[in-house]
């Protein structure tokens, strides 16, 4: 039986549709990233993957619906769902749960590549009409998870004001790594500038410190609100 295009014997076809959509993610990160989502045009994004003029409504409906997906991926590259959902359901302790999660964003947040980082500092300073749409999709889900570990750690109910503020412990170095300019951050921040180990280790001495004191103090005070002869 004669083989069909035997000149390309042991070649896989290229799949032209997912180069297409490839190119066209990375140019409108980008070009969001840098411009702005108001300031970026479908055009411009065609223009910088070299693809047909109607290939963003082709191969992803409309310019709102590309910026989405770019913004997955930013917020992927930050923290991924999947890595989340692998920690909450491993064998390790509450704390080393936390630790581990402190060590990945710090990793992620101090080695920035391309696009990603700046799109979503971006979006959290000026935020687009879709930011509700993409911390909906992109942040709850996770910090949902985040919730559950430091419940767990707590002892406390995931949604518990305690606990939401241990999220914002957790959280505020993070955001700050993420949005701070960079000058202003070697000026007035050094210790921003320590290796990602030695940063992590730090920020999670602070937050276990914070988070044990809050515990030994709510069990002082539910022994003194106590009624006599209560344990």
């Amino acid at each position: 039986m004669p083989v069909l295009n035997a000149g390309r014997a042991g070649r896989a076809p290229r799949d032209d549709g997912d180069t297409t959509r490839a190119r066209l993610l990375e140019a409108a990160g980008q070009l969001f990233a840098e411009r702005g989502y108001a300031d970026t045009t479908s055009k411009a994004i065609c223009l910088r993957a070299k693809s047909n003029l109607s290939a963003v409504n082709y191969h992803f409906g409309s310019r709102d619906a590309l910026y989405m997906a770019v913004l997955e991926i930013a917020h992927t590259h930050m923290m991924s769902l999947d890595f989340l959902m692998q920690l909450a359901g491993s064998p390790v302790s509450p704390r080393e749960k936390i630790e581990r999660l402190v060590d990945g964003l710090i990793l992620n947040l101090r080695n920035p590549r391309g696009w990603q980082l700046r799109l979503w500092a971006r979006e959290v300073i000026f935020p687009t009409p879709l930011f509700a749409a993409g911390v909906a999709r992109n942040v709850m889900p996770k910090v949902g998870i985040v919730h559950d570990l430091l419940g767990q750690y707590m002892q406390l109910p995931p949604d518990s004001p305690a606990v939401h503020c241990g999220v914002v412990s957790l959280m505020a170095p993070c955001m700050a790594l993420l949005v701070a300019d960079r000058d202003l951050k070697n000026s007035l921040i050094p210790a921003l500038r320590l290796p990602p180990e030695e940063l992590a280790r730090h920020i999670k001495r602070f937050l276990f410190t914070g988070l044990q004191g809050y515990i030994e103090a709510t069990r002082e005070e539910t022994a003194d609100t106590a009624l006599p002869g209560q344990p």
